[in-house]
C-alpha cells in the first residue's frame, strides 16, 4: 500500500507538467492583416476567397498580395461576363484596372483583399 501511495503524487506530478506545452491551438488567432495605402469608405473589397462583384458589373479576385515588394503589389483576376474575358493584373497602390469598360482604383492592399474604388 505504501508503494501505490508513494508512486501517487509522482503520477499527478508527471501529469500537471506535461499539460500546457505550447501545442494548444484553441486560442492561436490569425495575424492581423498588413495593409498599405488608404482605408477608404465606399470602396469593394476583393478577397481571396472567391469572385466578388464590382459595381459596374464583372467579377474580380485577389490571387495573391506581396507587401514585401518594392512597391508592394497584388495580383488580381479581373473577370467579365464571358469566362474567356480573364485578365491579371499585377496592381499597386494608386493604379486603375478596367473591368467591363469601367474604371477602377486601387486604394489599398493587404494581405487578405485588396480595396477597388468605381471611377
Amino acid at each position: 500500500m505504501r508503494r501505490v501511495a508513494a508512486a501517487v503524487p509522482v503520477l499527478v506530478l508527471a501529469l500537471a507538467s506535461g499539460c500546457g506545452g505550447g501545442n494548444d491551438k484553441t486560442n492561436s488567432a490569425p495575424p492581423p492583416a498588413t495593409c498599405t495605402g488608404t482605408d477608404t469608405p465606399g470602396t469593394t473589397h476583393v478577397l481571396q476567397s472567391g469572385p466578388v462583384t464590382l459595381p459596374g458589373g464583372g467579377r474580380a479576385v485577389l490571387n495573391s498580395a506581396h507587401l514585401d515588394a518594392t512597391p508592394p503589389t497584388a495580383e488580381l483576376s479581373l473577370l467579365g461576363v464571358d469566362p474567356a474575358e480573364r485578365t491579371a493584373a499585377e496592381v499597386k497602390v494608386g493604379d486603375a484596372v478596367t473591368v467591363k469598360a469601367k474604371k477602377y482604383a486601387v486604394m489599398q492592399i493587404c494581405t487578405d483583399h485588396v480595396q477597388l474604388q468605381a471611377q
